[in-house]
């Protein structure tokens, strides 16, 4: 998903740091290279405290929230130097929607989805869905289920179109 700039209170909001981008990384014996784009979810709530926005595709409708879209302009940062050693687990978004977590030293949960486009060789679509701090009333919430892994062993998998 691209992001235009958007008007905020009559201001322009620049959205350049949640474009689509690429990072190669060496995964076992291949170099892959894995796209990354950000959903609504990573600059919106539902609070319903600042402008609405909707989504240009799914029409979903959510608010501006000026922490999260502060808070997203790491994202990128996060990506290049600590993302690939981070751990994730794995777990369910709805009945089969298959999504990992992550949540750094610092509080910030970023809950993605990895997909493996077909004839593709070595290359990943990652879409980071939704990256928020985590209030200490909230950390309960967050997924405990499953494994912990390492990002770089569930992108290698992915990319051998194995689902972990």
């Amino acid at each position: 998903m691209r992001w235009d700039s958007l008007t905020i209170n009559g201001k322009e909001v620049c959205m350049a740091h949640l474009q689509p981008t690429v990072r190669t990384f060496q995964l076992g014996a291949s170099e892959v290279s894995v796209e990354f784009t950000f959903g609504l979810h990573c600059f919106t709530d539902s609070k319903e405290n600042g402008e609405l926005i909707v989504h240009p595709k799914t029409k979903e409708e959510r608010y501006f929230c000026p922490n999260r879209y502060a808070l997203s302009k790491q994202l990128i940062d996060y990506i290049d130097r600590r993302f690939i050693d981070s751990k994730v687990r794995a777990h369910f978004a709805g009945k089969n929607n298959r999504r990992y977590f992550c949540l750094d030293a610092h509080e910030y949960a970023i809950f993605f989805e990895i997909r493996k486009p077909q004839n593709m060789d070595n290359f990943l679509r990652l879409n980071v869905v939704s990256a928020y701090e985590v209030e200490t009333w909230g950390r309960g919430g967050m997924p405990t289920k499953g494994q912990l892994l390492n990002v770089r062993y569930v992108l290698e998998k992915r990319n051998e179109g194995v689902a972990i």
